[in-house]
């Protein structure tokens, strides 16, 4: 009898847990939460939103559904949250690239910033530069040292015009006076094949997207483009390291609500996530995406976004890029 007691108190308790941590915050979810992912279904912003979704319906009292909404670097998506009703039931999980949009499109649809109330940052994704197996280079200074020999006929390929591994590659040659041919192709995989084949010879690209190559040994990883060295390749050195002092830069993802959206409707999904995050099973799957978490307070997303999109727009136009049109 007291087993019994004990397991229904228990059981009562679990219940009704969501329930006070929605009174805490005086807003619960009316019907079904919608998190827009404006880029295509297995990269580490739909996986990491997948990751959260599938968590939100205990906290929250109601389920989440992911809708994949890519094209047009990420602006179509995100354009549909911000036009969305400010209710708390319309999110994007977006990327580095929605504060890199402002750079290559200034006359997007919408204000990254103003337009969007933020909720949490939720991951730094790492980005490491690779070359093929068969490359001599072993390290940075001997890919530049290459590169510099080959008189700007050497070419280096990214997942796109404007993409991080675009910027990322574009500003270390920028900082090394190196001139490659830059060869962008319709995402990462696409790009794999000719790097793989040699054709083109270097690549900066999303750690879990060249693992597979990197594992069977048909890309060698010669650096992460991290300020620091990630918990996640400790053995990796940087490109700071490598001679390029104050080169430092990661992908990462954060949850943003249209703008207008009730703070209690953000304070509970900022808690909501927040903990979600900084679960260990969440961090072991992101660990695989080689992603960390990385929550915070609206506030703090807020100051991180205003300062990532100015040091953008800046690094932008000192390389010259412009967006496909």
């Amino acid at each position: 009898m007291t087993q019994r007691i004990g397991r229904r108190t228990l059981l009562a308790a679990a219940l009704a847990a969501p329930a006070l941590a929605r009174a805490q915050t005086g807003w619960s979810a009316a019907r079904p939460i919608r998190i827009i992912v404006p880029y295509t279904a297995g990269g580490a912003s739909d996986i990491t939103a997948r990751l959260i979704a599938d968590r939100l319906r205990g906290p929250l009292g109601q389920p989440s559904v992911v809708e994949n909404r890519a094209g047009a670097s990420g602006i179509i998506g995100t354009d549909a949250v911000a036009k969305a009703p400010a209710d708390g039931h319309t999110l994007a999980l977006v990327a580095s690239s929605h504060v890199v949009n402002r750079a290559l499109f200034p006359t997007l649809p919408f204000d990254p910033i103003a337009d969007f109330a933020p909720i949490t940052l939720t991951a730094h994704v790492q980005i490491v530069m690779v070359v093929p197996a068969s490359h001599p280079a072993r390290s940075v200074q001997e890919f530049i040292a290459w590169a510099r020999a080959q008189g700007g006929r050497a070419a280096y390929a990214s997942s796109g015009n404007g993409s991080n591994p675009h910027i990322f590659a574009a500003d270390l040659l920028r900082r090394a006076g190196v001139e490659m041919e830059h060869v962008p192709y319709r995402g990462s995989t696409a790009a794999h094949a000719d790097l793989l084949a040699g054709r083109t010879q270097m690549m900066f690209d999303a750690f879990a997207a060249v693992q597979p190559h990197v594992q069977a040994g048909t890309l060698r990883m010669i650096a992460q483009a991290a300020p620091q060295r990630s918990r996640l390749l400790p053995d990796t050195p940087t490109v700071a390291e490598g001679g390029f002092v104050g080169y430092g830069a990661t992908s990462w993802g954060c949850l943003l609500a249209p703008a207008g959206t009730p703070q209690a409707a953000i304070a509970a999904i900022n808690a909501a996530a927040r903990e979600i995050l900084a679960s260990a099973e969440v961090r072991e799957r992101l660990a695989l995406l080689g992603a960390e978490p990385a929550p915070g307070t609206p506030e703090e997303l807020t100051a991180f976004m205003r300062a990532e999109q100015a040091r953008y727009v800046a690094l932008v136009g000192e390389l010259g890029i412009k967006g496909d049109t």
